[in-house]
């Protein structure tokens, strides 16, 4: 679905292959179904992509040939290679931009990065991040198209633990090595539905993620996260917004924050606005650069792509830099 807020909100459109869906989304925001997705950029001062990933980088064109601001949703584009010519051509466009790894303002990440950074803390020595949910071409989601290669251009690891490791960027450091494997139970073609990683950060901490694609419908998606400093364990459970997020010190310290006292700590953290589209909107007003860019999500890119090289060469570790198109 290709969504369109005008800046200021004079007049707006949608567009959707599926033309129930567009007006279903037009009288609920108060825009105006189009026939075209070039009648929507034509007509809108800013443009949101929100199709499948595969359509990406040809709408992210459409808006750089026109000279409309453009937030793309995550990830970038199917794999590495067109992930690197999206970046260049925002870049070179100039155009203000943003990705939709929204995470980077979630209250729960924003405060647990600064527990860690605190100096009270000590050095970070290791993270454990899982997250699971059921593979979302069912429930709730119904996103066919996600058991779809040529659409999503992978599983679970790129298509929704982009987000995590984009996390393991911001909380922990640049990740310097990766080991993975990857499995496929549900018998997709190049749709992946487990990914076990070591990470080995260039800053001496290690780590591991694990994502799964499951069945378990009852079982909402639930993201775990441990971070471990020489004098403080930091904990995200629960909801991976709102919290909580607990920690204990050497000293017997021990605290915990979520909802609302946890949004209220954390919103001056938070680049600009605490909401993405509300910042993306103001960046588009205030014609600066919108966070995070291109730039930011080529780098959980490139570890991805790590992870997917190593799990070809059944787990052997991949040097992260090395990774280029």
């Amino acid at each position: 679905m290709l969504k369109i807020s005008g800046v200021p909100m004079v007049r707006g459109g949608c567009f959707d292959i599926d033309r129930s869906r567009s007006e279903a989304f037009a009288k609920a925001s108060g825009s105006t179904a189009m026939n075209s997705e070039q009648e929507v950029i034509d007509s809108s001062d800013a443009v949101y992509i929100c199709t499948w990933t595969s359509e990406h980088e040809r709408l992210v064109n459409m808006c750089i040939t026109a000279g409309k601001p453009f937030f793309c949703e995550k990830p970038l584009s199917i794999d590495f290679a067109h992930a690197q010519a999206m970046n260049n051509a925002a870049a070179t466009s100039s155009l203000v931009h943003q990705c939709g790894l929204i995470l980077r303002r979630s209250p729960a990440y924003l405060w647990a990065r600064e527990l860690i950074t605190d100096a009270k803390a000590g050095a970070v020595m290791s993270v454990v991040f899982r997250d699971d949910q059921f593979i979302p071409i069912q429930g709730h989601y119904k996103s066919t198209w996600r058991g779809d290669v040529e659409k999503a251009g992978a599983g679970t690891l790129l298509e929704h633990s982009i987000h995590d490791v984009d996390m393991l960027r911001f909380l922990i450091g640049d990740v310097q090595s990766v080991s993975a494997r990857a499995t496929y139970k549900h018998g997709i073609e190049g749709i992946e539905d487990c990914v076990a990683a070591s990470v080995q950060f260039a800053n001496g901490a290690v780590g591991t993620l694990t994502t799964i694609w499951h069945d378990n419908l009852s079982r909402p998606s639930l993201r775990h996260v441990e971070v471990f400093c020489e004098n403080r364990t930091v904990i995200i459970a629960g909801d991976d917004w709102f919290g909580p997020v607990t920690w204990s010190d050497a000293d017997g310290t021990t605290g915990s924050l979520e909802g609302a006292e946890l949004t209220e700590r954390t919103a001056p953290l938070a680049w600009k606005n605490a909401n993405p589209d509300g910042a993306f909107v103001q960046c588009v007003v205030d014609n600066e650069p919108g966070f995070p860019n291109f730039e930011i999500a080529l780098e959980a890119h490139r570890i991805v792509e790590a992870m997917y090289r190593s799990a070809r060469l059944a787990g052997d570790s991949v040097d992260v830099q090395s990774v280029s198109a």
